[in-house]
């Protein structure tokens, strides 16, 4: 048995310790760096009432355009983290760790049954990526896209295979894409072209190429299903404001297509390296990644490397019809994906000569150092955002609020999620944010330097009738105002 495991760390001695240090990464001051705002406090006040069976819901969040709303998949994923954690939102954040770490050791794997130096460089780049480590510190429904994003892919790689669960499995994990981010859509080119590459395939089994498409449909459409039944419901209102997105809100808009792609272009590599690079060297790298895959006979042999190139390129090509900003979550689809281009193209690279090696041993090296400088918990000092919403929350509730009563931030740009979400596990729950109920108090939110809150014009606080301040403290950088009704 000693032996045995010894044998084990000795042959997987470079994944151990590249996991290690990833998982220290991930880990570090999680709980003083931890991102717990709007977002995540909406997110959490929805899971923690699936795992107290309050409430399950048939709708996932909504996109910041458009009122789109994704699948809800996302809130019941991580919902056993809350309940594991006993409530406390540092658990959602450890169930991001969690499931994108082991998203990795799977995908590490699969690449070293194809070549294990291509394993190795993509290890090396993922374990060190900023936007890797940022994103599986807190909880949020994009972040976990990456990986789901990879499977999809994988899975859709062993199509023409016998067995029937690989296609149910690509279309399952599409569906979970989907429901992540809305612009996990854009695969959609990805597995069109792959099936048209391979077409020599579906033409000498056609009736087996259904059969396999049907359980793909099948398996998105079961795992979509409670969006679905909610658009039959309310009479496709969430189709409607999905094709409302591309035409009366001109996400596809008349800025040139040129400028568009060398905005996705640059910003992409700007964020992956963490480097400010200008667009003809951006293209230039582009266009020689793209050519050298071309050029490459293990891309037709291998699928999952036809999928993988595919995708990147296709998303860059695709992303840039769209006209909205180019934040860096928008990329997280290709992210994993690129990161395997790349472990591919130094895997060849590092194999020609010494100067090579040396070459790619420097990139990773500079690599490093790049993505190293955008760790958060490099900072002196965290943030403890879970601390300051627990403590705005608990001095609201030692002010003992009449029931029923709301909270309202100001400006309305500033969201209360995190503070509603420690009023309602204290047993203060606020009426709900669309409630026109009037309340019996009223607690303002203050982030500006001075808010007129008698006279603002938010309606929330326009439809409280008779408005007497009847206290004013401060917690951190916010404001509070306790707000009753005059005689």
């Amino acid at each position: 048995m000693k032996k045995r495991i010894k044998n084990i760390l000795t042959k997987n001695w470079f994944f151990l310790i590249l996991l290690g240090i990833g998982i220290f990464f991930r880990l570090y001051r999680l709980e003083e760096f931890i991102t717990f705002l709007g977002d995540q406090g909406r997110d959490a006040i929805i899971i923690k009432r699936i795992i107290t069976f309050e409430h399950f819901p048939a709708l996932g969040p909504v996109s910041s355009v458009g009122q789109v709303f994704l699948g809800p998949f996302f809130y019941y994923f991580m919902a056993p983290f809350l309940a594991l954690f006993k409530l406390d939102p540092v658990g959602l954040a450890f169930g991001s760790f969690f499931y994108s770490t082991i998203g990795l050791i799977l995908a590490y794997f699969i690449l070293k049954k194809i070549d294990p130096k291509i394993a190795n460089l993509f290890l090396v780049l993922t374990t060190f990526s900023w936007i890797l480590i940022h994103n599986a510190r807190f909880s949020w429904n994009p972040n976990l896209l990456p990986y789901f994003s990879f499977f999809t892919l994988y899975f859709m790689s062993l199509f023409f295979e016998k067995n029937l669960i690989f296609p149910f499995l690509a279309g399952m994990f599409f569906s979970f894409s989907t429901q992540l981010h809305y612009l996990a859509f854009l695969l959609t080119p990805t597995l069109i072209l792959f099936f048209l590459i391979n077409y020599k395939k579906i033409l000498k089994e056609p009736l087996l190429f259904i059969k396999k498409i049907s359980f793909f449909i099948f398996a998105f459409l079961i795992f979509y299903l409670p969006l679905i039944l909610f658009d039959l419901k309310h009479q496709f209102l969430n189709i409607k404001n999905f094709i409302k997105l591309f035409t009366h809100q001109e996400i596809i808009k008349s800025t040139s297509y040129h400028q568009r792609f060398q905005e996705t272009l640059t910003n992409f590599f700007n964020f992956t390296f963490n480097l400010k690079i200008n667009y003809f060297l951006s293209f230039t790298f582009f266009i020689l990644l793209f050519f050298y895959f071309l050029k490459k006979k293990f891309f037709y042999k291998k699928p999952l490397f036809q999928l993988i190139f595919l995708s990147f390129f296709v998303f860059i090509f695709s992303f840039s019809f769209l006209n909205s900003f180019r934040h860096y979550h928008y990329y997280n689809t290709v992210y994993l994906n690129f990161f395997v281009i790349l472990a591919v193209f130094f895997a060849d690279f590092f194999s020609i000569n010494l100067l090579t090696k040396i070459f790619v041993f420097i990139f990773l090296i500079f690599f490093i150092n790049q993505n190293q400088l955008n760790y958060p918990f490099k900072h002196q000092k965290g943030n403890f955002q879970t601390k300051i919403a627990q403590k705005i929350a608990k001095s609201i509730i030692d002010n003992n609020p009449k029931m029923p009563y709301q909270i309202v931030p100001i400006p309305f740009t500033e969201m209360d999620g995190h503070i509603r979400y420690y009023l309602e596990i204290m047993g203060k729950r606020p009426l709900s944010e669309e409630s026109s109920q009037e309340g019996e108090e009223l607690y303002i939110l203050c982030y500006e330097k001075e808010c007129d809150v008698l006279n603002h014009p938010q309606w929330q606080i326009a439809a409280f009738k008779n408005k007497k301040i009847a206290k004013i403290w401060k917690v951190d950088r916010v404001t509070i105002y306790k707000i009753i009704h005059g005689r």
